[in-house]
Formats: structure tokens, C-alpha cells, sequence
């Protein structure tokens, strides 16, 4: 049983330790990694699950929109592929336009268009929905609730919507399904608003089940009948790409992404270390949270958890004030009133913390990281020290993907 674990593109640490004190190590994902993801995903195009050829829905005189996800591993290497496929099955670049959010323009600096060939580079749009800004609003309908429902207005325009997206577990932070890449991704600022308001216990559970009722039903409404997911594997690769109608899609997606990211762990541990690897783009907060999530599935009570990562983004609002107050239920309290952009993010901090000591190595001033009410670790020795001091430790690679069950009556996978 190996201990050394990946972080960041290409960064590891040897914790050093072996059983009893180790108590399960996830080295996911099964499964290997794609070799050539762009004649993966042509394959895909060509032979959709329950839909025929893309090429035969394509209109000379489209209007085609990529409803971009940039937070999939390869995300730019899919969107060339993607466009490639497009103009040469009949669409007009000059009717093509990559849509993505305004995470995705923080995500990365680079305009996602720099990896389409020149010759097309110049003619495909490029538009970072706004929900604020109503010019690029439009109205789809009403929901069953009687709710108006108002969506990006390229999106709502086009002949053709091709979402790529990333698919992740079901009660993933941030993660809404099979449609979730068109709503509420590309929905109006108080609609946003309403999916990022933290919930907790009983309350969380049934809205969750409201807004997956929402979304589906926004999906009918807009007709959706094609798109393109990915299932991630470790760092920037992938393990598989899916293309067809939505419903097909997710339905093998999800068999393929727990078949690769599920673990089941005996018992609970003092120490977890999980990872987040992957591209600078991929170093972000809102996955930092997605692997405290899985930490805090598999640490005891009163335990800590140290998480490994690359990370240099500014925390965002909600984040930035959780070391200002020890009064975190106010904090909860005022996230939840105005809910920022990072409310969810903000909210998984607050519950984790709430039990467990947090630890992060990051490329973060120590300043900043000591602000947030998180322990810094300064080095990877500092690292091997504390686990050294735990009784017992489970390691979480590739920690943002990861789905974890304790199962305490089964042997455990790891």
C-alpha cells in the first residue's frame, strides 16, 4: 500500500506511512486514461447513444451554440474537437458560439477560442453569459410553480445547443445533472441566487428534489435532445466521452463515474489528506470544497483534515469572511441572505470546519490561508509531521471526484 499521493499538475508527497496507523488509501480512478480524447469524442459524435449522427441535425444557416463547461478535464482539446466536428459536418463558423459562464472567464486567462484553428479562430463567437445584465436575458416560460423562467438569449435563439460538460456524483457541491450545464448555468442573477442559498438537513434534501423537478422540466421546455459529457479521470485526463441524447448519456455517465470514483472505507480516521490535481484551472475553490466534502465523509469527530493543493485564487467574498467571526452560524446567517457567488463553497467550509480541524497546503500567502480560520501547512515536511502525529489516516487522491461510503459491517476497497 503506497502513500505517496498526487496534487497540483505534477506535484506528490510521501507521507511516509504504512498500516495500522494507514488505514485505506484511494488511489482512484479505475480505469485508464484516454490516449487521444479529441478521436474519442469524434467517435462519440459520429455514434451518439439514442440519437443519430450529429452531422444529420446540422442546418447550413444554424445558429449553433457550445454551452461550455471549462472546469472538465481537457475542456479546451473537447471545445476544438467539438467546433472542428461542426464546420465539417455543414455549420458556418460565423454562426457558431462558445457560451460559457463567468466562472469559466476566472477559471482560466487564456480565451478558450485560442485552441481552434486559426482559420476559425476569428469567426467563432465568444460570449460569457452575464445574469445580471438583462439585454441578455430572454423569457422561456413559466415554470409549474408559476415562476418565470429567464435564460441566456443566445442560448434561447440558437437552432442548436450542444452543452460539454463534466459529469460528477449525484450530491456532488455545485452539481445540478443532466441539464444542470444550460439551467441554472445560464439562468438570470435571482435564479442563481436560489441554487446557491446553503440549506442543511431535512431542507436540503427537498430542495434539492425541487430543483431537480426545475431543471429537468427547464430541459423539456428547451427541447434539449443532444449532449456531450465526460468522465473524468486523474489530474487533466479522462477516462470516457458520451454523446447523445441526455437522458442516455447520464444514464451510462453515472454507471461509468461510480464504477471509477466510488470507494467504500471500514471505518473512519483521524487524519484524512485529500488532493485536488489537475491544471491551474482546475486548482480552484470551489473543488478545494468538492474534496473537503469527500474528506469529510471519511474523518472522525474531532479529527483533521489536511487538503493538498496548487491553489492561488483569491477566496471570494463568503470565503473571505469565515475568519472574521467566530460567531459562524451569523456568518450562515448573512451567506444566506445575500449568497454570493461562493455561498455553496462558503457553507461546506463552515459545516466541515465545524468538526474537524482543517489543514491546507496551497500556493496562498500563509497570511491568507490563517485569515480563513485554516491551518496552513508551509511545506510537504510539515505534512508528513502531522500525520505522523495521527493515530490513523486515510489518503483521498484525486479528492474532488471521489465518492466515499464507510462501511464498517464490509471489508473496505481500499
Amino acid at each position: 500500500m503506497t502513500c505517496i499521493i498526487p496534487y497540483g499538475i505534477d506535484s506528490s508527497v510521501d507521507l511516509g506511512l504504512a498500516p495500522p496507523a494507514l488505514l485505506g488509501v484511494s488511489d482512484l480512478p479505475r480505469g485508464e486514461p484516454l490516449a487521444d480524447p479529441a478521436a474519442e469524442l469524434a467517435a462519440a459524435l459520429a455514434g451518439p447513444l439514442g440519437f443519430p449522427p450529429l452531422a444529420k441535425a446540422i442546418v447550413p444557416g444554424d445558429r449553433i451554440v457550445v454551452a461550455w463547461d471549462s472546469s472538465a478535464p481537457q475542456a479546451g482539446v473537447l471545445l476544438a474537437a467539438l467546433v472542428e466536428y461542426l464546420i465539417e459536418s455543414g455549420a458556418d463558423a460565423g454562426n457558431l458560439t462558445v457560451l460559457g459562464t463567468q466562472t469559466d472567464s476566472d477559471a482560466d486567462s487564456e480565451d478558450p477560442r485560442d485552441c481552434l484553428p486559426e482559420t476559425w479562430r476569428e469567426q467563432v463567437a465568444l460570449e460569457i453569459h452575464d445574469p445580471a445584465a438583462k439585454a441578455q436575458l430572454g423569457l422561456l416560460g413559466s415554470s409549474h410553480e408559476g415562476r418565470p423562467i429567464y435564460l441566456n438569449r443566445t442560448l434561447l435563439d440558437a437552432d442548436l445547443v450542444v452543452p460539454l460538460g463534466c459529469l460528477r456524483a449525484g450530491e456532488t457541491l455545485g452539481y445540478h445533472g443532466r441539464h444542470g450545464g444550460l439551467f441554472p448555468a445560464f439562468a438570470d442573477q435571482k435564479t442563481l441566487e436560489r441554487y446557491r442559498k446553503p440549506r442543511s438537513g431535512a431542507a436540503r434534501h427537498e430542495v434539492d428534489q425541487r430543483h431537480r423537478q426545475e431543471i429537468d422540466e427547464i430541459g423539456w421546455l428547451l427541447g434539449t435532445q443532444f449532449t456531450v459529457q465526460v468522465v473524468p479521470g486523474a489530474g487533466d485526463s479522462l477516462l470516457a466521452v458520451l454523446a447523445g441524447h441526455p437522458t442516455e448519456v447520464f444514464e451510462q455517465g453515472q454507471r461509468l463515474f461510480e464504477a471509477a470514483w466510488s470507494v467504500r472505507l471500514a471505518r473512519k480516521a483521524s487524519l484524512v489528506v485529500a488532493a485536488v490535481s489537475g491544471r491551474a484551472g482546475l486548482q480552484t475553490w470551489e473543488n478545494l470544497a468538492r474534496a473537503l466534502a469527500s474528506a469529510g465523509r471519511a474523518v472522525a469527530e474531532g479529527g483533521a483534515i489536511a487538503l493538498c493543493t496548487e491553489l492561488e485564487a483569491a477566496p471570494g467574498p463568503a470565503v473571505a469572511g469565515l475568519g472574521q467571526t467566530d460567531d459562524w452560524p451569523a456568518v450562515l446567517r448573512r451567506i444566506r441572505r445575500d449568497c454570493p457567488a461562493d455561498a455553496l463553497v462558503a457553507a461546506e467550509f463552515i459545516e466541515i470546519c465545524g468538526r474537524a480541524r482543517v489543514y491546507l497546503l496551497s500556493r496562498l500567502e500563509e497570511t491568507t490561508v490563517e485569515e480563513l480560520g485554516l491551518a496552513p501547512v508551509a511545506s510537504v515536511s510539515d505534512l508528513k509531521r502531522l500525520a505522523g502525529r495521527h493515530e490513523s489516516c486515510i489518503v483521498l487522491a484525486n479528492a474532488q471526484y471521489v465518492r466515499v461510503t464507510i462501511d464498517e459491517d464490509q471489508p473496505a476497497d481500499a
